[in-house]
């Protein structure tokens, strides 16, 4: 039997994880939404999602905060960022510490999606 797999959403932009959970329920995640990062981690740590994305500028605890804590560890879930910063190197910097991948906004909701989708198989 298969379960049902969770999905954390982290960002700052309550309209746009509002809009990716819904799409992702509609195919069949479990999905949560938190807009600050001293809430996702206590919804990680509490809720055990297999897959986060998270945004990297937020206010106080910010995406590379819960990286450093998360990225690669064993038992982490995977992370994937969905950031404005659009630079090589800071993308290089993510992946580096632990993200699976880096979307930039404005983020193509399909190519997202997709990509979600193989790394929950």
């Amino acid at each position: 039997m298969q379960t049902t797999k969770k999905v954390l959403i982290v960002d700052d932009e309550y309209a746009f994880g509002k809009s990716l959970k819904d799409y992702l329920e509609r195919i069949g995640y479990d999905t949560r939404v938190c807009t600050d990062g001293a809430q996702a981690l206590d919804l990680i740590q509490n809720e055990k999602p297999d897959l986060i994305t998270l945004d990297i500028r937020m206010p106080g605890i910010n995406g590379y905060d819960i990286l450093d804590q998360l990225g690669g560890k064993p038992g982490s879930p995977i992370i994937v960022v969905i950031s404005g910063i659009d630079t090589d190197e800071t993308e290089q910097r993510l992946l580096k510490m632990g993200a699976k991948a880096v979307f930039h906004k404005p983020v193509n909701i399909t190519e997202l999606v997709l990509s979600l989708k193989v790394f929950l198989l």
